[in-house]
């Protein structure tokens, strides 16, 4: 089924950190849109390495309404291939840090191709900072999804963080309080 075309959609999920503030420690959840590659958690579908320390992943999509919307939009348009790659080797982000996004916690990355008909994730890996030349890989994963399906989705998506950046920050951050025009939830 590897070389089968994919349905990429997103769903609403939540990642979640400890906050510590002196003694008190407290779980903070982080409601984001999560991939689903044929209705199933992309992260569901990769094979975490038997001696990863961290099982399972955390990282969250940047489809998130607590950050920038432009950095959303950017995040975006990397996936479109329309900017560069997020690191030198010519690969891109797709979960990131839950806490920050910063590529220099940590990142999990994959080849983007593109062709005329389609769109392929593959050669999954985990990479630290930009620099970083050699992910650690995954097992040999990779999904193909209809172009045209595929940029639709992320280019709706994009029209909404583009639309949240034309709000003034305290306004987005009322509607994200009220739960209100959020793609999250």
């Amino acid at each position: 089924m590897e070389n089968a075309v994919s349905r990429l959609t997103v769903a609403p999920s939540t990642s979640s950190w400890i906050e510590s503030k002196g003694d008190d420690e407290r779980e903070r959840p982080l409601p984001f849109l999560d991939f689903l590659v044929n209705d199933r958690p992309l992260r569901d579908l990769l094979d975490v390495p038997e001696d990863w320390e961290q099982k399972p992943l955390y990282e969250t999509t940047a489809l998130r309404d607590d950050w920038r919307p432009k950095a959303v939009m950017d995040y975006l348009d990397r996936l479109l291939g329309i900017l560069p790659a997020d690191y030198d080797d010519g690969r891109v982000s797709v979960l990131l840090c839950p806490v920050c996004g910063d590529l220099w916690c940590g990142a999990l990355s994959m080849e983007l191709t593109l062709s005329p008909q389609t769109v392929t994730w593959q050669n999954f890996g985990w990479q630290g900072d930009a620099d970083d030349d050699e992910p650690q890989p995954f097992p040999e994963r990779s999904f193909t999804f209809d172009r045209s399906e595929y940029e639709q989705l992320l280019r709706d998506l994009r029209e909404h963080y583009k639309k949240r950046a034309l709000m003034p920050q305290p306004v987005r951050a009322g509607l994200r309080l009220l739960g209100l025009g959020s793609v999250t939830r």
